[in-house]
């Protein structure tokens, strides 16, 4: 048990309750480990400040009789001292007089009974006195009978308001307030609509009305102040006492207003079709694994090697061949020309070599119809690559959101997102509305973070195969929609207990359905027809480019390396050709010409 306070004040020093059992009273609190002190009307003690508690109960015993009762009763209303956590009991020598605690505002969820004997009984009655609400006359409830041995009686349910009217608030972000409740129109303002029929429903169920304030925002701090807008302002200031829309828990709105029940979850996300592989991989290095490619090549290696064997020892066995001895280069590309599907440069003239080029066309053959199959099935495939803000934020895709949210996260992923993703781009792209967004998503490479009725524009204009690929990830998991109250307000336990009702005997869950589009499903599992763009085509483009290039650089090395080589046969020929004879007479060379035969090889 917690810690109680307990002040009696007694008319003459002595109660005809406490009387002589103070004593007898304070030993039995001590003994139970709970405190006691009498406040006498005389004593200079700040009862507002000993009564004032945040955290544990404290039971409050007063002596109608006393003088300064009423003043005392008067102090406590003005201090807001009959709250949830204090106990009155209020102790009278007959039945009260309802004009004495007229005057004394009790809110709904305060505590206080009142005990007296009826003149001629022997017996104890108990009451519960408090208003419904502000300016409401005072709801005495039925006497119950209780004497000492028993158990006290239990309270009975102020469930009933009385028909009264309570000053609520709802969001209307969109759309006017006259065709609200339009099923027509059900995928505007979806989470206010759902939230205003639950509140409907507790209202039917505590008998009260609901007089509406509509404002265009669900609340935020006004220039980093404690003081915020929209529907958080209006309960904050006392303009409205409950709150008919679902807010998202925040730290920084506790202060300003009561959370009174979690209704549905909130369901924006970030919404896109999944990109094919082809944007997100190189579909070309997909078909095969490693340990493909490195058995396929070590088998072609393989068969090279035995085509080599087999052509230099049918060579060496037909002596009456005449051909040139086969070279490694030679049997390399007569293997590469296989596998590429080309006709070799040399055809085998004798049967091993015919068998071992048989097996690697089979080999090709299937390899290459495995890969070719795989590619036409991977361009018809959507990746599962992005599945977290993580692979959001390292993706190709651009980011945009409906322009009705506030950045107010802590989250470091979100604010990474909206720095780098969001602020980057112009106002009007980063923030937009739903029509424009999810148009976006279908031209691809697109993500857009929207409401429950981006559903709605997917059902009536996706196609099926799009439908297919569509995907979303919560920026926000596991966040729930609150109802709120003003802070300290009576109504926000009713307003719980009814909220919790709701969901266990499925009412929230069946509007939840009646009212919000829902993700819509997949019907086929098939893909249409898919055209093969630049994007697809793109590395094959820059293999065929690669090997122009290389090819042309080879060819003017080749030139150059002729016209070199050429050059130097020339030069080489004229010397061994030419006789040089000296002034002496003498010759070298070898051979002797004459001066005109020397003039004519020089000619040449």
């Amino acid at each position: 048990q917690s810690t109680w306070g307990l002040t009696a004040c007694p008319l003459h020093g002595v109660s005809q309750y406490l009387g002589n059992y103070i004593l007898r009273l304070s030993s039995s609190f001590s003994a139970q480990g709970l405190r006691l002190q009498i406040h006498m009307p005389d004593s200079d003690t700040d009862v507002a400040m000993l009564l004032r508690v945040s955290f544990y109960p404290v039971a409050v015993i007063v002596d109608l009789a006393c003088e300064a009762s009423t003043q005392l009763l008067q102090m406590a209303s003005r201090q807001r001292l009959f709250s949830r956590l204090h106990y009155w009991l209020l102790l009278s020598e007959d039945e009260p007089s309802k004009s004495v605690l007229e005057s004394v505002y009790l809110p709904l969820d305060s505590h206080v009974t009142v005990l007296y004997r009826e003149l001629g009984w022997n017996q104890t009655f108990l009451q519960d006195l408090y208003h419904v609400g502000v300016g409401q006359s005072l709801t005495v409830t039925p006497p119950r009978y209780w004497k000492p041995g028993l158990q006290l009686p239990a309270s009975p349910q102020r469930t009933d308001y009385g028909g009264i009217t309570i000053p609520t608030v709802t969001v209307l972000a969109e759309g006017k307030w006259e065709n609200f409740m339009d099923f027509r129109y059900r995928h505007v303002n979806t989470d206010s609509k759902v939230q205003y029929v639950f509140m409907g429903l507790i209202a039917t169920m505590l008998n009260f009305s609901m007089k509406m304030c509509l404002t265009n925002t669900w609340g935020y701090p006004i220039n980093g102040s404690k003081c915020f807008n929209g529907a958080v302002g209006l309960l904050q200031c006392g303009s409205c006492e409950i709150g008919a829309t679902g807010l998202l828990f925040k730290a920084e709105r506790l202060p300003a207003i009561d959370y009174a029940g979690e209704t549905i979850l909130f369901r924006g996300a970030f919404m896109f079709l999944k990109p094919s592989l082809s944007e997100v991989s190189v579909i070309y290095e997909l078909p095969f694994n490693t340990s493909v490619w490195i058995t396929y090549a070590v088998a072609v290696a393989i068969l090279t090697v035995v085509l080599v064997i087999t052509r230099r020892v049918y060579q060496r066995v037909d002596t009456s061949s005449s051909a040139s001895p086969f070279g490694w280069g030679d049997s390399i590309m007569d293997s590469l020309a296989i596998v590429c599907q080309q006709d070799a440069l040399y055809s085998p003239k004798n049967i091993s070599s015919r068998i071992v080029f048989f097996f690697m066309l089979i080999l090709s053959v299937f390899i290459i119809t495995s890969y070719s199959a795989t590619i036409v099935s991977l361009l018809q495939t959507s990746s599962n690559a992005i599945n977290t803000l993580q692979d959001l934020m390292k993706s190709r895709l651009r980011l945009s959101m409906i322009d009705i949210f506030v950045n107010e996260t802590t989250d470091p992923e979100v604010t990474r997102i909206f720095k780098k993703k969001l602020y980057t781009q112009p106002f009007k792209e980063a923030f937009t509305t739903e029509n424009v967004g999810m148009e976006k998503i279908r031209r691809g490479l697109y993500a857009y973070h929207g409401l429950a009725g981006a559903y709605k524009i997917i059902s009536d204009t996706y196609e099926d195969h799009e439908k297919c690929r569509f995907k979303e990830i919560k920026m926000f998991t596991s966040l729930h929609l609150c109802f709120s109250a003003r802070k300290g307000s009576p109504y926000t336990s009713h307003i719980k207990e009814r909220t919790c009702w709701l969901r266990e005997v499925g009412l929230i869950d069946r509007e939840d359905n009646r009212w919000f589009y829902h993700k819509p499903k997949c019907e086929t599992a098939g893909q249409n027809f898919v055209s093969v763009g630049i994007q697809e085509f793109y590395p094959a483009l820059v293999v065929l480019a690669y090997g122009i290039i290389g090819s042309v650089g080879i060819l003017v090395m080749e030139i150059l390396f002729f016209k070199r080589q050429q050059a130097n046969c020339c030069a080489v020929c004229c010397i061994s050709d030419v006789t040089v004879v000296h002034k002496s007479g003498n010759q070298t060379g070898g051979t002797e010409y004459n001066p005109s035969q020397i003039i004519t090889k020089r000619g040449k």
